[in-house]
């Protein structure tokens, strides 16, 4: 049988209750002559480290008549040292009591701006479909602001009205709301127009047209598109970005480099050329990694950067979900003090249509 669990009241005053008794039996040990009697204002102290202001007063309280106790057992209540420590230890509760008002209330701040941002990256970032033909799909997003869900960095995978799927995975310069807005509007363009557009450059003119018309200055956008048939033809146009990892099922890999990539979305004011489409032929149980720089460019102490290509056996097992996990940890222990940038990671899995 499971032992009941501690009630929240005992649980959370125990360390400050435990270390009050402690002085009060060092100083029964030790005697008078040491001085411990200011040491019993570490009990408020302690608690209001793990509880809610209310129970920092009553861990005062109980300090401080144990307190009194050991003042009047080592003859010493009416005196200066005495004074002083019953003194020093109503302070140090009225003051940690203060604190852990702080903190909760900064907790409680904390927990609501989760929530928020769970709710909004339910929105923006919405659960791709994971199995549409002709292909599973996963998907994975970490935030590297603190507290937060999301940031620049965006995916999304969209059925073609002729069959096969399309996606996108991009990242938006920057970070903040700023960021957030711009992978919104990238986001929102791509979702109204894959399912019908007649290719994926018509797919890339209409995001790149409701960047323009948004007006949202000095940020630009990398990014990659692609579109799967159900032949097993994956069509990719690359805007600046880290090129995708081809996983085959007979062991093989390859990165999938655009012959021809362009500048990202937003710098189409220096004119250059836009970008032609690269094809790669997939077979059955094939799989393809899209990814932003936060995995790519993710570095451990030494300042060398993640050896995607090597890690490629993560990508390898019967779930999608699972490899990405994998990489996630690897990922982790690589840098070893988590990430510094915004990282999404969207991995496809090819099947023959039956």
């Amino acid at each position: 049988m499971r032992a009941p669990a501690l009630p929240a009241w005992p649980a959370a005053l125990c360390p400050g209750l435990v270390a009050a008794a402690g002085v009060a039996v060092l100083d029964v040990v030790l005697g008078a002559e040491v001085g411990l009697l200011p040491l019993f204002a570490v009990g408020p102290a302690l608690t209001a480290c793990c509880a809610a202001a209310r129970k920092v007063v009553t861990c005062g309280l109980v300090s401080l008549v144990l307190c009194a106790a050991v003042a009047v057992y080592d003859d010493l209540l009416f005196t200066r040292r005495g004074v002083v420590a019953l003194v020093s230890v109503a302070a140090v509760t009225v003051a940690s009591a203060f604190a852990a008002h702080a903190r909760v209330q900064h907790e409680r701040r904390a927990a609501r701006q989760r929530r928020i941002s769970e709710f909004v990256q339910g929105v923006i970032l919405a659960p791709v479909p994971q199995d549409t033909e002709p292909a599973r799909i996963a998907a994975s997003y970490v935030s590297a602001t603190e507290d937060a869900r999301i940031g620049g960095d965006f995916y999304e995978a969209v059925p073609a009205r002729d069959g096969g799927v399309r996606v996108v995975i991009g990242d938006v310069q920057g970070k903040g709301l700023g960021a957030v807005r711009t992978a919104t509007i990238m986001l929102s363009a791509f979702r109204m127009s894959a399912h019908d557009a007649v290719d994926l450059d018509e797919v890339a003119a209409k995001m790149s047209g409701a960047l323009g018309r948004r007006g949202v200055d000095e940020q630009f956008v990398t990014a990659v598109l692609g579109e799967l048939a159900p032949s097993g033809r994956l069509t990719l146009l690359s805007f600046g970005h880290p090129p995708p990892l081809v996983v085959r099922a007979d062991g093989s890999h390859e990165l999938a480099h655009p012959p021809s990539p362009a500048l990202p979305f937003g710098l189409d004011w220096l004119e250059q050329d836009p970008p032609r489409p690269s094809h790669v032929e997939l077979a059955d149980g094939d799989r393809v990694l899209l990814y932003t720089d936060g995995l790519a460019e993710a570095r451990d102490a030494e300042d060398a950067f993640y050896p995607l290509v090597q890690r490629v056996s993560l990508l390898r097992g019967e779930s999608l979900d699972d490899c990405l996990v994998r990489l996630r940890g690897d990922v982790q222990a690589h840098t070893d003090s988590g990430v510094d940038d915004d990282s999404a990671l969207l991995l496809m899995e090819y099947r023959t249509p039956v």
